[in-house]
């Protein structure tokens, strides 16, 4: 009879929660049904169940883009489109993200620790060297430019050929690959031991723990629900709690790691080891700005090589073409910079598959005219780099996976990309003052795995692979499946 009471109590409980749940919801769209009136009349409107649709469709993010995004893009250069909460004004226009770029100080960045304090993903990065501003960015930026922008590159070859021994028994075997993990060892590795200087031994061990407590706190991180809805992390949602104790776990288990390492300020952790002993960062300083290097510096290689390996399995003429022109060589790591369809190759897919497609982690601090519109203060306003890397009226074929317009000879190749760069007409490292440090060693990992893995391996699709990116948040093929066949 008393376990009868409980199990009745306990199913009154869930049902009240769930109700009540139900009603924040449901009072929170009705709230936030169109955009706040003070936003510019004259940009439209997505609707705001459009950010439903990778819940509860099996739509991707290309196919959302192209049936409720391009069309307004293309022609007005921004949309006002329900996000993280909240209504945001995106922006897609070359010539009006250059203004976004070049006006620090009016467009200031406002990470998740102030747009989303509450959330799972605000704990997981904090604040931090990408979403801080003003005299805070300042300090975090003098502590960490040069150790990042200047790494140790040598291990990123022998992690290369790791990288290529991890699927020799896929290929021996013929069997198809789901190549995410091995994906994220090779990118985890180079960030442990070019820019930390500790060796996670990610390839040595198929149950590395770093790997996979990351792997556990992902599954939890990246879910459209929360990503589209991150108050929901509010409610004592079972499966929140649990992904929040994951990554106070983890932030913990990583930062202990960072904390055992020598003073090394030719490193990060060194550097950021010596700002907290001299004083200078605080304990929680400390490990934000340890996890976003972690974080930034693993994923986003991460999802460009999947692209990569994803386009050159797709276009089995451009990976020849990439093949001989790689064997036409002497290897030497100074080589791969000069070789044009190489860098060309890498440069088109950061065009189609930038790994960061929508970014809104700006906030007017001002009443500003953008173009033809004005914005008043205290609106977020993002970028859509999968837009903008797609857009008909920038790029000629747009839709065409074609290296070749980035030029013939590795001087016109690199103008072209410098070109891109500097107009915003490819902002996938972002642009001016906010540039991404880590860009040229993402570039370098690029070049250096594609040579070891070409030479001794040919990709070919999964037939069985349903052709899909990810569904929301971070863009790259869903869950690839390859199959690598031996040369």
């Amino acid at each position: 009879m008393i376990l009868g009471f409980m199990e009745r109590n306990l199913s009154s409980s869930l049902l009240g929660t769930l109700l009540l749940l139900s009603l924040a919801w449901f009072l929170h769209l009705v709230r936030k049904l169109l955009p706040p009136s003070n936003f510019p009349r004259n940009i439209p409107t997505v609707p705001i169940y459009v950010s439903f649709l990778g819940l509860f469709t099996n739509m991707d993010q290309k196919e959302i883009f192209e049936n409720y995004l391009r069309d307004h893009l293309e022609m007005y250069g921004a949309v006002k489109i329900y996000f993280a909460s909240r209504w945001n004004i995106l922006v897609t226009k070359p010539e009006l993200l250059v203004e976004i770029f070049r006006d620090e100080e009016t467009f200031a960045k406002s990470g998740n620790q102030i747009k989303i304090p509450y959330s799972v993903l605000s704990e997981y990065t904090g604040d931090n060297l990408i979403s801080a501003h003003g005299s805070t960015w300042k300090l975090y930026r003098q502590i960490l430019t040069t150790v990042i922008q200047f790494p140790d590159l040598n291990p990123v070859v022998g992690n290369s050929r790791k990288f290529v021994r991890s699927i020799a028994h896929a290929a021996q075997s013929g069997s198809s690959m789901l190549v995410t993990d091995v994906i994220q060892k090779f990118a985890l590795s180079n960030i442990g031991d070019s820019m930390l200087g500790i060796d996670f031994r990610l390839f040595e061990n198929d149950h590395s723990v770093l790997n996979e407590k990351l792997k556990f706190v992902k599954s939890h991180i990246f879910k459209p629900m929360y990503l589209n809805f991150p108050f929901l992390d509010k409610f004592p949602i079972p499966s929140r709690i649990e992904a929040r104790q994951a990554v106070r776990s983890f932030r913990k288990y990583y930062s202990g790691l960072i904390r055992s390492l020598p003073e090394n300020v030719s490193n990060v952790a060194g550097s950021l080891t010596k700002a907290l002993n001299d004083g200078v960062f605080t304990e929680q300083q400390f490990t934000d700005n340890a996890m976003i290097v972690m974080i930034a510096g693993h994923e986003n290689p991460q999802l460009l090589l999947t692209s990569l390996i994803y386009v050159l399995s797709l276009y089995q003429d451009i990976q020849q073409k990439l093949r001989d022109e790689l064997t036409s060589v002497d290897y030497d790591e100074q080589v791969l910079d000069q070789l044009p369809y190489l860098n060309s190759i890498i440069y088109e897919t950061l065009r189609m598959f930038p790994p960061l497609g929508q970014i809104i982690n700006r906030i007017t601090t001002k009443p500003v005219k953008l173009g033809d519109f004005v914005i008043p203060k205290g609106v977020y306003v993002g970028y859509n780099n999968f837009a903008t890397g797609r857009d008909r009226t920038v790029w000629e074929d747009a839709d065409s996976f074609s290296p070749d317009r980035w030029g013939i000879e590795i001087a016109q190749v690199n103008r072209s990309y410098s070109k891109a760069k500097g107009s915003a007409r490819l902002p996938a490292f972002h642009g001016r003052k906010r540039a991404c440090l880590g860009e040229k060693f993402a570039l370098h990992e690029m070049k250096q795995v594609l040579n070891q893995l070409l030479k001794s391996f040919r990709v070919i699709p999964d037939p069985e692979w349903e052709n899909k990116l990810t569904p929301g948040g971070p863009v790259s093929p869903w869950k690839l499946k390859v199959k690598f066949e031996a040369l």
